[in-house]
């Protein structure tokens, strides 16, 4: 008969599995759409919309549409590469938890034999 501590430590790997699943596949189709917001950002604005909008220049001169629209489009890009990565780490410590209690128990189940 299952311990009610293996079953929480089941349901705990599985449910970050499927976070992990989740977070990792939402992380992979947004970043597709920022990754294709960039390239029509550059497009829209050209290879200068890819430059960095910092120092001197950006106090003298305003960003145009296409710059303002690729850091945009960076920055979310970055923040769900973020989201992917957790989702892989999620999905990590999901199998290495469900890992160890599988150990555990046959660990346990030869206890018992002998």
């Amino acid at each position: 008969m299952a311990r009610p501590r293996s079953n929480l430590v089941t349901i705990i790997g599985v449910s970050l599995i499927a976070l992990g699943i989740a977070n990792a596949a939402a992380g992979w189709i947004k970043m597709d759409e920022y990754r294709d917001h960039k390239h029509e950002a550059v497009a829209a604005g050209g290879e200068p919309a890819r430059l960095p909008f910092s120092g001197t220049p950006s106090i003298l001169d305003p960003a145009t549409d296409a710059q303002l629209l690729y850091e945009l489009a960076a920055m979310k890009y970055d923040y769900y590469e973020v989201v992917r990565t957790g989702g892989f780490v999620f999905i990590a410590a999901g199998l290495a938890m469900l890992g160890a209690l599988r150990v555990s128990r046959s660990l346990a189940a030869r206890r018992t034999e002998h």
